[in-house]
């Protein structure tokens, strides 16, 4: 018994050691790994010259893959190549990313946050003000809101009040939604429509009576989203605009965001104005659209 017992012992032995050399070969190591399938065969981080060589002259697509397999490699060389991206480059997703991977580096972020933070306030050029104010939307800092919310009230140029307000909205703090009626009401239309865009992101938002004044705006994609809004939001103080803008607009879109708002708020008078559209409307598209809205709940 005892040379059985020795025999299976080193069966044993010999089957658990190649099951671990089988093991060891099979998953890469993952002390350096990204979010992305990182015990799955062909993800093992970049090395550090593939990271560089991708920021450097990689599109964005690699720029991309090539970063989020990088997650959590620490690259000092990557650092300042990339903070050059978050306000030099022209192309938004590469910007996206290099704040994306920027904001997981915990000795990295803090000193180059200041520098965005000043950025947004001091820098001569509005489109790296701009650029610097989506970035802090993007590393998530709550230490921006002030920066951001004068940014968005203050600054001179409406691309940067723009970008601000997106900044706010990435946020989803409560300053955002105290920032929100003001840049409804921006004198440039760019920053109306940017607000609209990003409204249904802030939380906080409460002050829906601010939308019903868009809804006579003279642009038509602000009118347009507008009604939509009101329509997500049920206001119920809308409806008599909106069923102005059904039957009166002379834009396609915006008669057809009117009548979804009015079907979704509901009540007699939607009912009775969709119904009054119906015997005038000519466009079948809008046509098809108060046939949805006279069958909401």
């Amino acid at each position: 018994m005892n040379k059985l017992h020795i025999i299976l012992g080193l069966a044993l032995a010999t089957t658990s050691s190649m099951a671990s050399s089988a093991i060891a070969q099979e998953i890469p190591d993952t002390r350096e790994y990204s979010r992305k399938g990182e015990l799955s065969p062909g993800t093992a981080a970049p090395s550090l010259a593939a990271m560089v060589a991708a920021i450097e002259n990689g599109s964005p697509e690699k720029l991309k893959a090539t970063l989020e397999y990088g997650e959590r490699v620490m690259c000092e060389k990557c650092v300042p190549l990339l903070q050059k991206k978050l306000l030099g480059s022209s192309n938004p997703r590469v910007r996206e990313m290099a704040a994306w991977w920027l904001r997981r580096q915990p000795f990295a972020a803090p000193p180059l946050l200041a520098s965005l933070r000043k950025s947004v306030k001091e820098d001569a050029d509005p489109v790296r003000r701009a650029r610097a104010a989506e970035a802090l939307g993007e590393f998530m800092d709550s230490h921006a809101l002030p920066a951001l919310s004068d940014a968005a009230a203050e600054d001179a140029a409406p691309e940067v009040r723009a970008a601000a307000v997106r900044g706010l909205a990435r946020l989803n703090s409560d300053a955002a939604g105290a920032v929100v009626p003001d840049a409804l009401k921006d004198a440039d239309p760019t920053v109306r429509l940017e607000t609209l865009g990003v409204l249904m992101s802030v939380g906080s938002f409460r002050d829906y009576a601010a939308l019903l004044p868009l809804l006579g705006d003279s642009i038509a994609e602000v009118r347009t989203r507008a009604a939509k809004l009101c329509g997500e939001y049920r206001v119920a103080g809308a409806e008599t605009t909106l069923t102005a803008m059904l039957l009166g607009d002379d834009v396609a879109s915006a008669r057809k965001a009117a009548a979804w708002a009015l079907g979704r708020i509901g009540g007699s008078d939607g009912r009775g104005a969709l119904i009054d559209a119906r015997e005038s409307e000519q466009d079948p598209r809008v046509l098809d659209a108060i046939d949805v809205a006279s069958r909401m709940k």
